[in-house]
């Protein structure tokens, strides 16, 4: 068990959402709960009432009411073609709407170069309107793709809520996004409307996409418009007249799509990931609302890029009546504090972003800032047990929730939960109606020990289908293909004592020592706490004959690589771990290599030592830093020659 860190006040965990939530169930099932453990056993085993008491709890606006909550496939070796709320029909956007108020603002928006800016609610909904307007004179109708190519802003915002609105399907990409990665997108779905930014900036720099945007654009013959942000048309879009119907809202099945995200992509084509209306609006009201206690008239933040599934998570707090905060830019310019500052001006209740960033600033002082929200969040990669010590150090009255989930579901079915304790090095709970175990190499359910996350029950936030994968084979392979009727997710964790999970990285990056496997996480937390090391990645390496090689790259914060910061990185993996920990080799790199989720490419650079040619092994186009893999490219060349 992590050390304790935080624990719930009795005045905190009766006016929180969760309890509130609790309550409601049992005076309708005339039940009793003594502890969350026993709240969640009840949603994953009664899934049906759960969910359909979620929807009651939170008021959910059907235009015609559902016939069935639940009905399973006939083929149960997956939980594809599982229907949910059969009939209902509704629209997410109008539920983002019925929140509108003239008592707080809907954004506020601030950029690298720019001083922070509020939105109102009404000058978001004559925004909305009048590109709902323009989508519909492009011909633009329910089940029709509008895409972008954006920087995370208010006209993002309202661009997917005028899609939305009229039920037709959003999809986007960051413009840090190569040309050729983006087109692997959405060449797949055949958008009829694109918009864009000309330039965005980060870090200082200005960058100009203009040119690859038109690029683009010709690469996708099913385009009826390619508008710019504050060209001349998008001017005359936005200062159109206002219609006298005002904004209408288009009511769709509960299971048609509201977006299409993408796997990464870093080892191939990406898939076109399809999610569902009813299940992200039930699925975010969950996520935010109960478990990160995101309650009426606070204010929420996320960092991240329009094409991390993040953004769509943090757009849905807009559903809690929260005020949305957004921060486009570099998180370390001109300094590391830069967001800090943001969230505390902005007066952030909810901040949130990325654990590589947390880990980051621990050389920043951020007491200084006389600033606590009411939670930090953290997702993207594990937390160490010494960074949530430190947050804890900074912050000591925020609650610290660490998720996990991902672009698979849109969402976080690992998170926090306001009735329990937080302890360092762990995710607070499984989420309700998220029936999720960890599962040993011969498919039993273990605890106290690592094992495989796998859920045993199918939750409406998993995706619709695939795009373009008619016979649902790459849906299937997915998710499926290791235990019949039982999602596997990839990822190593250990449920513990106190029913908290502790995660150790991607499945298929596990280190096996001698048929013992080890979490990548184990190696970063030593790494993490060592002076001289900036980051570091690690993987093994296997061999024909049966053996393999566990190869550490570090990258340094200033200097070169010795053999006796080695020996010190070897002893301090010994001591907190044990002797399989220690690797059979360490490299110094100038870099490591991340996608623009902030996730370290462990799995390709595994098969650039494997003997894969780079070029196969990993698409550069999805990488925030494409450069960093020529350096490994360099060692794995000398490395192969030598064993």
């Amino acid at each position: 068990m992590g050390k304790l860190l935080w624990s719930p006040t009795e005045e905190q965990q009766s006016q929180s959402e969760i309890n509130r939530f609790k309550q409601y169930v049992e005076q309708r099932y005339q039940l009793s709960f003594a502890s969350y453990h026993e709240l969640w056993v009840w949603s994953t085993g009664h899934i049906a009432d759960f969910w359909e008491s979620l929807a009651t709890y939170f008021n959910i606006q059907f235009h015609s009411n559902f016939t069935h909550i639940l009905t399973r496939p006939t083929d149960r070796d997956s939980f594809i073609g599982t229907k949910w709320f059969s009939g209902a029909t509704l629209n997410y956007a109008e539920h983002v709407f019925r929140r509108a108020t003239d008592t707080r603002p809907a954004l506020v928006f601030q950029s690298e170069q720019d001083s922070p800016r509020e939105v109102s609610w009404e000058e978001l909904r004559v925004m909305v309107l009048r590109l709902q307007v323009y989508l519909k004179n492009q011909g633009v109708s329910k089940g029709d793709r509008v895409v972008g190519v954006l920087v995370n802003g208010v006209e993002a915002i309202a661009l997917f809520l005028a899609t939305n609105s009229i039920g037709a399907i959003w999809s986007c990409c960051s413009p840090d996004f190569g040309e050729a990665s983006i087109q692997d997108r959405f060449e797949q779905i055949e958008p009829k409307v694109l918009f864009a930014n000309a330039e965005y900036t980060y870090n200082g720099r200005i960058f100009e996409k203009e040119e690859s945007i038109r690029k683009l654009a010709e690469h996708l013959p099913s385009l009826k418009a390619c508008v710019f942000i504050n060209d001349k048309n998008w001017q005359v879009i936005i200062n159109s007249a206002i219609p006298q119907d005002g904004l209408q809202f288009t009511a769709v099945a509960f299971e048609d799509p509201v977006w299409i995200l993408y796997s990464s992509g870093t080892t191939g084509k990406p898939k076109a990931i399809t999610h569902g209306v009813g299940g992200m609006l039930l699925e975010h009201m969950k996520a935010l609302g109960l478990h990160q206690n995101v309650q009426e008239g606070e204010r929420f933040m996320w960092y991240s890029t329009t094409g991390w599934m993040m953004w769509n998570y943090a757009l849905s707090a807009l559903l809690m009546g929260n005020t949305l905060c957004i921060y486009d830019g570099a998180t370390h310019f001109p300094d590391k504090l830069s967001l800090w500052r943001f969230a505390k001006d902005t007066g952030v209740d909810h901040f949130g972003v990325g654990a590589a960033y947390l880990i980051s600033c621990q050389d920043q002082d951020l007491k200084a800032l006389a600033y606590m929200p009411k939670t930090i969040g953290s997702t993207g990669s594990p937390l160490p047990p010494a960074i949530f010590e430190w947050i804890h150090q900074q912050f000591p009255e925020t609650q610290i929730i660490s998720l996990s989930g991902g672009t698979d579901v849109c969402s976080a079915f690992l998170s926090g939960c306001t009735l329990l304790d937080v302890h360092a090095g762990e995710i607070q709970c499984r989420t309700l109606g998220s029936k999720i175990e960890a599962f040993n190499t011969g498919g039993m359910a273990v605890y106290e020990e690592v094992g495989e996350l796998v859920i045993l029950e199918p939750m409406p936030c998993m995706p619709i289908y695939f795009w373009n994968d008619a016979d649902n084979q790459k849906y299937y392979d997915s998710y499926f293909d290791k235990y019949a009727g039982i999602w596997s997710h990839g990822d190593w964790i250990q449920i513990t004592k106190n029913d908290g999970i502790i995660m150790y990285g991607r499945s298929d990056a596990t280190l096996n020592r001698g048929g013992v496997r080890i979490g990548t996480a184990e190696i970063y937390n030593v790494l993490n706490a060592t002076d001289e090391v900036q980051d570091s990645l690690v993987i093994c390496v296997d061999h024909d004959n049966g053996s393999s090689d566990m190869l550490l790259f570090v990258q340094l914060k200033s200097g070169t690589l010795t053999d006796e910061l080695k020996d010190k990185i070897k002893k301090s993996l010994r001591r907190e771990y044990s002797p399989r920990h220690v690797p059979d080799q360490i490299f110094q790199v100038t870099e490591v290599p991340y996608t623009w989720s902030g996730k370290k490419l462990e799995l390709p650079i595994k098969k650039i030592f494997s003997g894969i040619p780079t070029e196969r092994a990993v698409s550069k186009d999805v990488m925030r830093n494409p450069e960093s893999v020529n350096g490994f490219e360099i060692i794995s060349k000398t490395w192969n020659k030598l064993s």
